[in-house]
C-alpha cells in the first residue's frame, strides 16, 4: 500500500536533516527557511513545522527569512502573506528588503538571485533550507548545457552548499545552503500542498516567458517530456555525473600544482597536456576565487605560463583586474593592479 504523500516528504525530509546534523556532528542546529510564499517554500515551511512538532523535543530550531525583492507591485502583499503564515504556526520570520540591480549586465534574473543569496547570507544562523526541487534542477541542467557551460555549470544544484561564514559564529563556522527537497518531483510537492489545504501566492512573473527559466519550464519541457517522460531523473543524473566528473578534474589540479592550500607550483605542467595545463589553471583561478574565465582566455593564459623550456619569456598573463605571475615556479596573482 503506497503511504500518503504527506508521510512521504515528512520522512524524506526528515532523514535528510539528520543524516547533515550527522555530519555537522551537532545534535541540534538554528535553521532558517527562504520562504518565498510560493508553493514550493510552503510547503517545505509545513513539512518543517510538523517536524518540530513531532515528540520527541526538536532536534533543530526553527525560523524563516523572506526577501522582498521589490520587483512586483505585490512584493510588499507576498511579505505580509509569508508574515501571516509564520505567525499562525508560531515561527519568527525576518523581512529583508533588497535592491535589485537592474542595470548589472547579467540580466534580471541573475541580479535578484545575486541580491537574494546576500540577504540569506546576512541571517545569522548555521542553516539555510530552500525549496528546489528535481524540476528546478533539470532547468538548471537545461539551461546550462544551452549556454555552452562546463562540468560545474553541467553540475547545476548540490543538496548542501557553503554560503560563508556568520557573523554570530566563531570563524571556523561556516553557514550550510541545503535542498531538501531536491529529488523530489514538483508533482508530489503539489499533491502535499493539495492534501495539506496550504495557501501560498503566485508570482505572476513565474509565467512571463520572456524570462529565460520560464521560457524553458513552460515551452521546452512540456516538448520534450512528451518524447522523454523521464527527462527530470535523467538530467538529475546528468548533473550528478557531472559534479563527479568536477571533482575529479578539482582534484587533478591539487596533484599537478602540488597545492597545499597557500602555494601553487608550475614546474609539472610545462611537459603535461594543454588539456590539463587548462585545468589547472583554472581550478587555482577558482581557488582564488575568479570564475570569470573564459576557455579561450584560460587556454592562452595557460601558453604563456606554461612551457617546455621554462626560462623562456613571459611567464606573465591575465585579464583586466589582475595578472598571473610565475616566479620561482610558484604562481602568483597579483589583482587591482596600480594605473
Amino acid at each position: 500500500m503506497t503511504e500518503p504523500v504527506e508521510i512521504v516528504l515528512e520522512n524524506h525530509v526528515a532523514a535528510f536533516l539528520m543524516r547533515h546534523q550527522a555530519a555537522a556532528k551537532e545534535s541540534a542546529l538554528r535553521m532558517a527557511v527562504a520562504l518565498s510564499g510560493g508553493i514550493d517554500s510552503m510547503v517545505l515551511l509545513d513539512i518543517l513545522y510538523r517536524l518540530h512538532n513531532q515528540s520527541p523535543a526538536p532536534s533543530f530550531e526553527l525560523e524563516a527569512i523572506h526577501v522582498n525583492h521589490g520587483i512586483s507591485p505585490n512584493a510588499d502583499r507576498w511579505a505580509e502573506f509569508c508574515k501571516a503564515e509564520c505567525a499562525r504556526r508560531h515561527i519568527a520570520i525576518t523581512v529583508e528588503v533588497v535592491t535589485v540591480d537592474r542595470n548589472s549586465g547579467a540580466g534580471l534574473e541573475a541580479a535578484a538571485r545575486e541580491a537574494r543569496y546576500a540577504a540569506l547570507i546576512k541571517t545569522p544562523v548555521a542553516i539555510i533550507l530552500v525549496a528546489q526541487h528535481q524540476d528546478d534542477q533539470a532547468e538548471t541542467v537545461l539551461h546550462q548545457m544551452l549556454r555552452g557551460t562546463g562540468l560545474n555549470g553541467l553540475a547545476a544544484m548540490g543538496e548542501a552548499r557553503a554560503l560563508s561564514t556568520t557573523p554570530s559564529t566563531t570563524p571556523s563556522t561556516t553557514q550550510t545552503l541545503l535542498r531538501p527537497l531536491l529529488t523530489i518531483r514538483r508533482e508530489a510537492i503539489v499533491a502535499y500542498a493539495k492534501v495539506r489545504a496550504l495557501h501560498w501566492i503566485e508570482d505572476e512573473s513565474n509565467t512571463d516567458t520572456a524570462y529565460t527559466r520560464n521560457y524553458i519550464r513552460h515551452t521546452l519541457m512540456p516538448v520534450i517530456a512528451q518524447r522523454f517522460p523521464h527527462y527530470a531523473d535523467s538530467l538529475a543524473r546528468t548533473a550528478q555525473h557531472a559534479a563527479e566528473s568536477a571533482a575529479l578534474n578539482d582534484a587533478l589540479a591539487r596533484i599537478d600544482l602540488k597545492w597545499n592550500g597557500a602555494e601553487a607550483f608550475a614546474d609539472a605542467l610545462d611537459t603535461l597536456s594543454s588539456s590539463r595545463q587548462v585545468n589547472a589553471l583554472y581550478h587555482w583561478l577558482r581557488w582564488q576565487n575568479i570564475t570569470s574565465a573564459s576557455r579561450s582566455q584560460l587556454q592562452a593564459w595557460a601558453a604563456q605560463l606554461f612551457r617546455a623550456a621554462p626560462d623562456s619569456k613571459p611567464h606573465q598573463a591575465g585579464g583586466h583586474d589582475f595578472v598571473i605571475r610565475r616566479q620561482h615556479d610558484r604562481l602568483i596573482l597579483i589583482t587591482q593592479l596600480a594605473n
